[in-house]
C-alpha cells in the first residue's frame, strides 16, 4: 500500500492508570475514561494519538483542510475511539473542532460522551423537519469540542448520499477549523464511502491481528474511486 502507517497503539492495560475526568469541564456529559486523550495523558496510548494528531495538524489542518472522515473496512478496530480522541487532541491544541457521529446504523461517539440533555442530532437534520445543525450541536462539551450526535439509527438508503446531507457536511466545515465524522464499517455498507466522497479528505483505522490486509487496500481503493484521498492507515492495538 502507498498509506503510510501513522502510528500504532499499544495494549491498553500497559498504560498508565486512568485519572478520573473533570465533570466541570462538560457539565452536560460524561465522559469516558476511553477518552485517554482526557483520562490518561501521558499514557503510551495518549502518546500515540498525540503522534497521530501532530502528523495530522501538520499534514492537514494546518494546510486548511477542514474535514475528515474516520473509517474502517470491518467493525471492532476502535474507529469511534481514534475519533473521539483525536477531536479531543484537535481541541486540545486550539483547534475549534466538531465531532459528528454519521454511523447512523450502530452510532457510539454517545458511549464517549453521553450527553445529559437529548436535543436531537443528524437524523433530525436529515429527516422532514430539515432541523438546522445548529440546533442539534453540543457546544463545548470540552473546550474547543462541539459534537453532533446520530440522533438515533436508520438504515435507509440514500440519506447520507443526499444534497441535504453535502449541505450539513459543508455548513459544519464553514463554522468550524475541523470536522471528523466517524462512519460504520466499510464491509456493512456504502455509508462510509459516500461521506468520504462530501468531506473528501479520509483517514483508515485498522487494528492488530484483526484487519486484513486485502480489505483494507480493497477500502483504499475504493475510496478513491469516490474521490476521496486518503490520508494514511493507522494500525490500532487497544
Amino acid at each position: 500500500m502507498e498509506n503510510t502507517n501513522m502510528g500504532e497503539l499499544v495494549d491498553e492495560r500497559s498504560g498508565a492508570a486512568a485519572i478520573p475526568v473533570d465533570q466541570d469541564v462538560a457539565p452536560g456529559h460524561e465522559l469516558s475514561d476511553r477518552l485517554v486523550m482526557l483520562s490518561r495523558t501521558g499514557s503510551t496510548q495518549a502518546e500515540s494519538i498525540s503522534m497521530l494528531h501532530s502528523q495530522l495538524l501538520s499534514r492537514h489542518v494546518h494546510d486548511y483542510r477542514r474535514g475528515i472522515a474516520f473509517c474502517s473496512a470491518s467493525d471492532g478496530t476502535g474507529c469511534s475511539y481514534m475519533a473521539a480522541n483525536i477531536a479531543c487532541a484537535m481541541a486540545m491544541s486550539g483547534i475549534r473542532t466538531l465531532l459528528l457521529d454519521a454511523n447512523l446504523r450502530d452510532p457510539e461517539i454517545d458511549g464517549y460522551f453521553t450527553p445529559r440533555e437529548d436535543r436531537g442530532g443528524l437524523l433530525d437534520c436529515l429527516g422532514t423537519d430539515q432541523r438546522g445543525p445548529g440546533s442539534v450541536v453540543h457546544r463545548e462539551v470540552v473546550p474547543n469540542l462541539s459534537i453532533i450526535y446520530s440522533g438515533g439509527t436508520s438504515r435507509e438508503s440514500g440519506l447520507l448520499s443526499s444534497t441535504r446531507f453535502a449541505d450539513i457536511v459543508g455548513a459544519c466545515m464553514r463554522d468550524y477549523e475541523l470536522t471528523i465524522i466517524d462512519t460504520p464499517p466499510a464491509n456493512k455498507s456504502s455509508d462510509a464511502l459516500r461521506i468520504a466522497n462530501v468531506l473528501r479528505y479520509a483517514l483508515i483505522v485498522a487494528r492488530k491481528d484483526r484487519s486484513y490486509v486485502k480489505d483494507i487496500r480493497k477500502l483504499v481503493d475504493d475510496l478513491r474511486v469516490n474521490r476521496a484521498e486518503v490520508l494514511g492507515t493507522y494500525l490500532n492495538d487497544f
